[in-house]
Formats: structure tokens, C-alpha cells, sequence
């Protein structure tokens, strides 16, 4: 429905009425029966004309202000509700003078002011209904001239204004079937039909006027807001359903606070003060008209109570038509009004226009009025150029018509024709000769069955809840040029009846950006690296940075997200934006320990090849024939095997790189163990031996070769059997920064720890050759000098359990870094040095540099030819180790 057309229907109606066979005629000449507070009091609080009348619609009209303690009325009137009661009375002329519509009746009036207060209204509510011969209410003080007899019953009310007084009187009416059409409360607590069954309205609902606030900040990219309200029956029930509409878009809500009836000027002064401190740019405002009124006041007198550049209002229906006046406009220039959807009515600019002080008899206020309202000096003034016509103007007219458009139905299906009524019991003579009798049921059977187009172009027909359907202006509190003064423009509308997506629509005309490019009002956004953390005191949250293994590569988080095994988030100071991968700790070549295992390593291969070739260019001599030269091969070969396991123990630990240090360790290890305790029993057995004439069993080198590979062959036996049980595999631990968990931390690789039961083993066999060896080498240690190599085998021995003893003490303190796998590594080279030194050093050093020592007359003797000669007779030459292999 665009404006343009509903504007072009108003004309084209008017045009009809105009051409009607019968003129509007104004009744404003007649003086009315004026409704005093009280019998000796003359403080007019209604008036009504029911003489000769045949249906009375009551009307309640905030025509006064209340005091500021509510409950009484001030001398103060408003111009809205006093526009609103002239509006009642125009429709009403409208109709009688009508021929076609109610033809045959006329309608009378009994209009009250209520002040915007709920007793009142309920006193005044209580005459219409209960005026009777039989019973008055003092309290009230309905006095009027006449006799009761002759009145005619108020059938139907116009009103109220206010929600809260509109839900009270509700209540009352409901209990005497009164049908009560609203043209301005739109609480949705009246929706209830089982408590107002009695209520309808020509306004929307504010469940729907919330919906529409919502969609409009939706469309405005705002997430951030403040909300101000009344703590009554008409705020309480708007603000929650915005909150409730808000909370399921993702708005977040700063300041929420209400305004009570019994504020005092102080207290107004604390909401706009935490209204000004507010860090959201937009405040929605669901207050009433005296509220709203109050509030701005309070901002337009104070100098530090809001930043008016930079503020966004969104105002309620009720709200938007007080911030009009000119002196609010400074504190509220910038305000977005969702405003029920109806066009001025020209007639009624005609009607109000052409009323003046002293033709407007029937209307008891109009003279102070005017006065007070349009700066009157004079007695006899009409309204002022700078006039503007209410927005709820065309809601009342619409529920006027309401009423009499119900009637009519009732008469085209009861009565018969011509029509005969009877007034004092309004009923009418049906089509079967019977009466039938108009009240309160029936008349609201009617008007919820109603659906006609308004004078006013308003389409009117009540839903089950008695409301109509909901269209909403979206208007924009601007400059006119002309006149310089402000005014609400209508940029867009809302219908409830459209698809959600286009529920919100502004008209071609509007330029959509330039009306929200100049104002956000949005909740800080957490970039990237950054979460939004709940908090208490302000639902947008606030940014924190995640941290550790937590990340975020998106704007306004909610949570983060967590790193793969493994890795660790960016930046652990800002933010973490994306995972990069944790530094591993592991052995490497190029760290400290990495350098001295290979320095050690290449000086002992280096060690190895010169003794090797040392022994290969001897081959033949009898120092290298006494020392047995199978075994000392054997030995070389573990030894070499030690310096090149270093290889394995600087890889990145693997379920492969393990599994090789495994077997290396122990085979090298085993491999020079099991060789040198051979050794030494071919040894001890010669000398052992007591007969001269034979030699001992099995010490040829075949023999001794087979029973060094049989000794290995139980240790690898253990070793496989451990890696069945526990296959090798990287065992990673996570090792934080000890001041900053959140810090870099580091991955430590190692390889896993083979089953303690089968590694105890593996000890013990080790421990067991060790312990053997030992005891041989003291034992041939006191053998002839021939044979004092056996001291070099010894100390080979010694070394060895000397080296491993301190090698547990050392791993068992290094446990869980990486200098446990470099205690392992270079343990088992200084122990290959040890046996290379110990065991081949002497015999080196004699090839090299005491050739003459290396004869058969000379045999081993470093010490000199005296052992040689002490050795016993018994003991041939051929059987000592310069002969013998």
C-alpha cells in the first residue's frame, strides 16, 4: 500500500461525500448537557447531547493533563486529545447527516475526560453504565438535566487513549457487556479476550509495533540499543516483547530503564543522565505521552544530559507525537516514529479549521482551549496557521464508523423495514412482528463481523483478537521549509501481511543509505584472534584473546576454536589468528648434545678404522696373533657399531628410529660384552687346564665365534620379545613455559619405554656377563706375563660396569627430556672409547712404537722379560699365547 494511493482514495472519498444527496451537518451551535464533578462543584469533566437520540456512544478523551501525582486533572489541556474528542463529535455529524448509511436514526454522545487517569476513567466509565433511576453514583457526580427515565443508555464506548487507563475500563465494561473500541491503546495485554472480551481497537497491537521497530533496526544494521519505558500497562507489556523480538535477533540491549508513574523531576534527571552516559547510539522510547513529555523536558533544560549529535530515537506511536513540539526537537532531531498507518483527513482540517470560540457552543472547553492551546487574546479566534492535525484523528473517525456500520448490519437483519426503533430500550421491530433487542452481545457480534472502507481510507475489520490489522508508517521527524518547523514524515511503511522479507518497505523517493549512512550503533566487534566473552553487566560481552591452543579467523566470535594435536595457536600475546606448528624437542644434530654425540662418534670411528688398519698391517705378528684375533675382530665390530648407533638416537624418534635404537643398543653392547667374557674363558681354561699334554675343548676361534653369536643370541632374544610386548613407538609431552602457559610451549619427542620387567631382564643378563667378566679378568689377572693382556680385558670390564653404573644414575635424573636420550647415546660411545682404549691401546702403541716387543722371544711383555722368565717349566711354549690361537 503505497502512500500515494491511500491519498488518492481519501480524495476520491471525500469527493463522494461531498457529492452525497445530503450535506455534513454540524451541530456545534447547540449548547450541550454538561456533566459537572460533583453537585456543588462546577469543574466540567464531560458533556453529551442524548435528547432525541437513538444510540449513545459514550467517549473517553485525555482532554486535560494529569497533575504530576496522577489521580486529579491540572487546567492544562492537550492538544491531541482535544483534537481526538472533535473528531468524535465529526464523525458522529458525519453519520447522522447520512441518509444512506443509518437512515431513519441518529446518534448522540456522552463524552468524558479522563486525564490520562485510571480512576477517573473508571468513575466516568461507571456513569455510563450504571445511570439509572435506581441507582447514581455520588462519586462520580454524573449530574444532568432531565429525567432518568428519558435517558437512553450508553451502548457503546470511544476510548480510552491511554493503554492504562484502557485496561481497567476494559475490565469494568466487559462486566456489563459494553462493546469499547480503542483508537489509540495498543497494549498487548489486551489481546487477552478471555479477561477483555468487550475490547476492540483501530489500532495495531504493540507486539506488531515492536516487530516493526525491530525489523527497522534490523534494516538499519543496528545491534546495539538503549530502551526507555513506561512501567505501565502500555509499556511493560511493548518493551518486553521488543526484548523478547531483540534477544532472537542477536540484539544486544544496554540500558533498559522504566519510568513510574510517581517519578519525580530528579528522578527523570538520573534516566537522561544514564541515558547520555549510554555507549549505544540508538535509544528506543515506549513511554506515554506524559512520560515521553517529562523525559525530553528534562533533556531540553539540562546542559550535560545527552550528546544531541550523535543520539538515534525510535519512538513508540504515543512517544513520536510529543516529541512534535518544536522545543524537544533539539535533544530528539535525529527520530524515527513507527507511527500506525493513516493518512490526515482533509474534512476534519475543514471541520476543526472553520471552529471557533464562539461557534463552538456544544464543546464546554473550547474557549479556555483555544486560548491556552492557540494563544487566543481575544474572545472570539479560531485555531492557529500552525495547526497540524493529530495521527490518531482518522483512528477515531474509524471506530465511530465502526459502530455505526455494526448497526447498520443489525438493522438490515433484524429489523424490519421501515425501520421502527425504540430509543429507551433500544430494540426495533424484527421481520416476525417480535422485538429485537440491541445490547451489548449483540452489538459486539456485529462489530467483529464489520469490514468496510473508512472515510478516512483506512481498510477496518477486526481480527479474532479485535484488533486490525497492523500498518505502520515509518515516518522521520524533519524540517519543513516552509514554515521551519517539524514535522514527522512518512519515508516507508510496514505491513504485517506482506512476506517477512518485505514487511519493511520505503518508498521509492527515500534514498535508504542517506537516511542510515550518518549513525551506527553496533557492539564492539572482536577481530580475528579475539572471542566475545559474556558478561554481566552488558550483553555485547567484551573481546578477549585466545590464547594457548584456542583460535578465531572470524570478526565477533563467540567461542574459540582449538588447534590440531600438535599445534599451537599464533601469537600467544594479542590473539591467536591460525595454528602453526609446536616446536618438537628432540635430539638433534644441530643442537649441543647433537655436536658432542657426533664429535664423539666420528673420533671413535676414526679410533676404530686406525686401530682396524693397525691390526690388518700386524696381522701376522704375535702380538696380534696372542690376543686372539676372531674375538678382537668381534669387538671391533661392536665397537663400531656403538660410534654408528649415534645415528639412530639423533633422528627424529620414529616407530622405526626406535625399534633400531633398540636393537643396535643391545646387539653393539652385547655384541663387545659377550665377546670379551668368551675371551676371558678361553683364557682362564688354558691356565686352568692340568694336564700339559692336551689342550682344552672348544677354544678354537671357530668355537669361540660361535659361542660369542650364542650369548648375543639370548640378549637379542629379550630385545625382540620386548618389542613384541611394547612395540617401539614416540611418546610426546606437551612441556608449558614455567611462567606463561600460555607461552610457546614445546612437544618432547621420545621413544617409548620398552616393558620395565623385560628391560630388567635385558639388565640382569648384561649385569650377569659384567659380574662374570669381572671375576675372570681378576683370576687371569695373576697369570704369567705371556698372558697379561688379560689385565687390558679386565679393565675393559671394569670400565664397562663403571660406565653403566653411572650411566642409570644419570637417565634415571634425566628423565623426561631430551638429555635422557643423550646421557643413552653418548654412555654407549664413551663405554665402545673405553674398551677401544683399555683393550687395544697397548697393543697398538707396541706395534707402532715398541716394534721390538712384538717378536716370539720377546712374546707380550711391555714390563720386560722377567715374567717371561718366571713363567713354570711345566708350561711348553707351544701352549702359551704366542704360539697358541
Amino acid at each position: 500500500m503505497e502512500q500515494p494511493f491511500l491519498t488518492s482514495r481519501v480524495l476520491f472519498l471525500s469527493i463522494l461525500l461531498s457529492m452525497s444527496d445530503c450535506a455534513i451537518q454540524y451541530d456545534h451551535t447547540s449548547p450541550p448537557e454538561r456533566v459537572l464533578y460533583s453537585r456543588t462543584s462546577d469543574r466540567i469533566t464531560g458533556f453529551k447531547d442524548t435528547l432525541d437520540k437513538d444510540v449513545i456512544l459514550g467517549g473517553l478523551f485525555p482532554v486535560h493533563v494529569s497533575q504530576s501525582m496522577g489521580g486529579q486533572c491540572s487546567d492544562r489541556f492537550r492538544s491531541s486529545g482535544f483534537q481526538r474528542m472533535e473528531a468524535m463529535l465529526f464523525a458522529i455529524d458525519s453519520i447522522n447527516s447520512n441518509s444512506s448509511l443509518l437512515p431513519g436514526m441518529s446518534l448522540g454522545y456522552d463524552i468524558r475526560d479522563t486525564c490520562v487517569s485510571e480512576n477517573i476513567a473508571l468513575d466516568e466509565s461507571i456513569d455510563f453504565v450504571l445511570e439509572s433511576d435506581q441507582l447514581e453514583v455520588e462519586s462520580c457526580g454524573g449530574m444532568s438535566n432531565g429525567n432518568a427515565s428519558d435517558r437512553v443508555k450508553v451502548s457503546s464506548v470511544i476510548g480510552a487513549s491511554s493503554s492504562s487507563v484502557s485496561i481497567p475500563v476494559a475490565s469494568l465494561l466487559r462486566l456489563f457487556r459494553v462493546p469499547q473500541i480503542s483508537y489509540a491503546s495498543s497494549s498487548s495485554a489486551l489481546n487477552n479476550r478471555d479477561r477483555y472480551e468487550y475490547f476492540l481497537r483501530t489500532v495495531p497491537p504493540d507486539n506488531q509495533q515492536a516487530m516493526a521497530m525491530i525489523d527497522l533496526i534490523e534494516r538499519a544494521n543496528w545491534s546495539f540499543v538503549s530502551t526507555i519505558y513506561s512501567d505501565n500497562l502500555y509499556g511493560e507489556p511493548g518493551i518486553n516483547q521488543f526484548h523478547e523480538l531483540a534477544h532472537r535477533r542477536g540484539i544486544c540491549i544496554d540500558l533498559n530503564l522504566p519510568i513510574k508513574e510517581s517519578f519525580l523531576d530528579y528522578e527523570y534527571q538520573y534516566v537522561a543522565d544514564r541515558l547520555a552516559n549510554s555507549t549505544a547510539n540508538v535509544t528506543v522510547l515506549f513511554t506515554s505521552f506524559e512520560h515521553a513529555d517529562m523525559l525530553l523536558r528534562t533533556m531540553t533544560n539540562s546542559n550535560r544530559s545527552i550528546n544531541k549529535a550523535g543520539k538515534v530515537w525510535i519512538a513508540s506511536d504515543s512517544t513520536a507525537s510529543t516529541v512534535l513540539a518544536a522545543n524537544y526537537a533539539q535533544v530528539a532531531s535525529e527520530l524515527w516514529g513507527v507511527l500506525p498507518a493513516t493518512n490526515l483527513h482533509a474534512p476534519f482540517d475543514d471541520y476543526y479549521r472553520q471552529l471557533s470560540t464562539s461557534s463552538n457552543k456544544r464543546n464546554p472547553w473550547t474557549q479556555d482551549a483555544f486560548k491556552q492551546l492557540y494563544n487566543c487574546a481575544h474572545n472570539d479566534c479560531n485555531v492557529s496557521s500552525d495547526y497540524s492535525q493529530n495521527e490518531k484523528v482518522p483512528l477515531v473517525i474509524d471506530a465511530v464508523y465502526s459502530i455505526a456500520y455494526a448497526l447498520k448490519e443489525f438493522i438490515s437483519d433484524k429489523c424490519s423495514a421501515p425501520l421502527v426503533w425504540y430509543a429507551n430500550n433500544q430494540s426495533c421491530q424484527s421481520h416476525n412482528g417480535r422485538t429485537a433487542v440491541l445490547n451489548g452481545s449483540v452489538l459486539l457480534q456485529h462489530l467483529m463481523n464489520v469490514s468496510f472502507t473508512s472515510p478516512t481510507g483506512n481498510e477496518v475489520s477486526f481480527n479474532e483478537n479485535g484488533t486490525v490489522k497492523a500498518i505502520y508508517n515509518i515516518a522521520v521527524l524533519k524540517v519543513e521549509q516552509e514554515t521551519s518547523s517539524y514535522v514527522l514524515e512518512n519515508v516507508g511503511y510496514w505491513n504485517e501481511n506482506l512476506p517477512i522479507a518485505n514487511r519493511l518497505h520505503f518508498y521509492a523517493t527515500q534514498n535508504e543509505n542517506e537516511l542510515f549512512d550518518d549513525f551506527t550503533s553496533q557492539c564492539q566487534k572482536c577481530p580475528p584472534g579475539q572471542f566475545k566473552r559474556a558478561v554481566t553487566s552488558s550483553c555485547c560481552g567484551t573481546c578477549d584473546p585466545c590464547l594457548g591452543s584456542n583460535f578465531t579467523n572470524t570478526n565477533s566470535s563467540t567461542m574459540c576454536m582449538t588447534c590440531p594435536d600438535n599445534m599451537w595457536g599464533n601469537n600467544p600475546l594479542t590473539g591467536n589468528t591460525h595454528c602453526i606448528d609446536i616446536d618438537e624437542s628432540y635430539l638433534k644434530p644441530s643442537d649441543a648434545w647433537g655436536i658432542v654425540l657426533i664429535i664423539l662418534a666420528i673420533i671413535g670411528l676414526i679410533a676404530v678404522v686406525f686401530v682396524t688398519s693397525a691390526f690388518i698391517w700386524f696381522w701376522n705378528t704375535p702380538i696380534v696373533k696372542s690376543s686372539g684375533r676372531e674375538q678382537m675382530i668381534l669387538v671391533l665390530i661392536g665397537i663400531t657399531l656403538c660410534f654408528v648407533s649415534t645415528l639412530f638416537f639423533l633422528l627424529k624418534p620414529s616407530p622405526a628410529s626406535c625399534g633400531l635404537q633398540r636393537i643396535v643398543m643391545w646387539f653393539s653392547y652385547s655384541l663387545i660384552l659377550c665377546a670379551l667374557c668368551v675371551k676371558l674363558i678361553r683364557i682362564t681354561r688354558i691356565f686352568m687346564q692340568q694336564s700339559i699334554s692336551s689342550r682344552p675343548r672348544f677354544i678354537t676361534p671357530p668355537y669361540q665365534i660361535i659361542f660369542t653369536f650364542l650369548l648375543v643370541a639370548c640378549q637379542m632374544m629379550l630385545v625382540f620379545i620386548s618389542l613384541l610386548v611394547v612395540n617401539p613407538g614416540v611418546k610426546k609431552e606437551l612441556h608449558h613455559n614455567k611462567t606463561n602457559d600460555n607461552n610457546f610451549p614445546t612437544l618432547i619427542l621420545q621413544c617409548t619405554t620398552p616393558h620395565i620387567a623385560l628391560v630388567v631382564l635385558q639388565m640382569l643378563y648384561n649385569t650377569a656377563l659384567l659380574i662374570t667378566s669381572n671375576a675372570l679378568a681378576v683370576v687371569t689377572i695373576r697369570f704369567p706375563a705371556n698372558f697379561n693382556e688379560s689385565r687390558y680385558v679386565a679393565f675393559s670390564t671394569f670400565s664397562l660396569g663403571l660406565m653403566w653404573f653411572l650411566f642409570i644414575l644419570s637417565y634415571v635424573a634425566t628423565n623426561g627430556s631430551t638429555i635422557q636420550t643423550a646421557v643413552l647415546s653418548s654412555t654407549i660411545q664413551l663405554s665402545a672409547l673405553s674398551v677401544l682404549l683399555c683393550l687395544f691401546g697397548p697393543r697398538v702403541f707396541i706395534m707402532i712404537f715398541w716394534p721390538s716387543h712384538n717378536s716370539s722371544e720377546s712374546g707380550m711383555k711391555p714390563a720386560g722379560t722377567k715374567d717371561l722368565e718366571s713363567l713354570p717349566q711345566r708350561v711348553p711354549k707351544s701352549q702359551t699365547g704366542v704360539t697358541v690361537e
